[in-house]
């Protein structure tokens, strides 16, 4: 189906179908800031991911521009924290931490973990090829690069259909994976509590439970006072640097495309569309 034939196209278009798009005079290529996320689920009671030097000489030699960049055309924008930029509390906890693809920094950790060029660490990434677009196995192999160009990592790349990935992840099965979370509510709440805390996460098989982030969320969960929450929450984002059950990764940008005659689009943080705001005029 041509989206040339089509008023509105969203959410489902490829990285290069914007680019071709952009150039056609007969429509228009809104994007505004998204919520949509990206990360690498660590299972962290899995060797060698259950050493923490590790996961964050992981999360240092990742190179998160260059895959916005290379994969997604500038579509997606590097993220730092598992709350997206520009939501209150957010910070670039991971980038303050690690910097965007740091491979000096990412080898001392690994050193001070007992890795070498002669004693490599060998790892498992995973990802589903079909659910998020055909862009998954270009992040994937990109992610295998940068990971082995610090001379001490290599990755083995595995991948699952969509149904036998969910199971795979919600029992453990898989060391470090590939996914996305699209908000059930536009709050740091709902990018925090699901994914960290001890009694809600098993879903992300992580095994993660720390008792301070747990208290700290459930602090945040009844507290009032935004500026409070906000404090709250700029913990358990700098806890989450450290001990990294999540390596967050990319940050969605919502764009739509629409034949040059259609108006009323309304699109924001929650990413929903309005449709009974949208109107087609006649063409002249």
């Amino acid at each position: 189906m041509c989206i040339r034939d089509r008023d509105i196209a969203w959410r489902t278009l490829r990285p290069t179908d914007y680019e071709d798009l952009k150039q056609d005079p007969n429509f228009n290529v809104i994007e505004v800031p998204g919520s949509f996320i990206r990360y690498i689920v660590v299972n962290v009671k899995t060797p060698p991911v259950d050493n923490k030097l590790v996961r964050q000489a992981i999360a240092a030699a990742i190179n998160r521009s260059e895959i916005a960049q290379v994969v997604f055309l500038d579509t997606m924008e590097p993220l730092f924290s598992l709350v997206p930029k520009g939501m209150w509390s957010h910070i670039d906890a991971l980038k303050v931490k690690y910097g965007d693809g740091n491979a000096t920094l990412a080898i001392q950790l690994l050193n001070q973990a007992g890795y070498n060029e002669t004693n490599k660490l060998h790892i498992e990434l995973w990802y589903t090829p079909t659910h998020y677009g055909d862009t998954e196995a270009d992040v994937a192999q990109l992610i295998k690069q940068q990971l082995e160009a610090t001379g001490i990592i290599e990755v083995d790349l595995k991948s699952s259909e969509w149904a036998a990935y969910v199971d795979q992840l919600r029992n453990g099965q898989m060391m470090l994976s590939l996914l996305g979370w699209y908000p059930d509510y536009i709050d740091p709440e709902n990018f925090l509590y699901p994914f960290l805390h001890g009694k809600a996460n098993s879903w992300t098989g992580t095994g993660y439970n720390n008792s301070q982030v747990n208290q700290l969320l459930e602090q945040a969960s009844i507290e009032s006072d935004q500026s409070v929450r906000a404090q709250l929450y700029e913990q358990v984002q700098e806890i989450l640097a450290d001990e990294l059950p999540f390596i967050p990764i990319l940050q969605g940008k919502l764009l739509m495309v629409t034949h040059k005659n259609v108006g009323g689009v309304q699109l924001g943080p929650s990413m929903l569309l309005y449709y009974w705001t949208i109107y087609k005029t006649l063409e002249s």
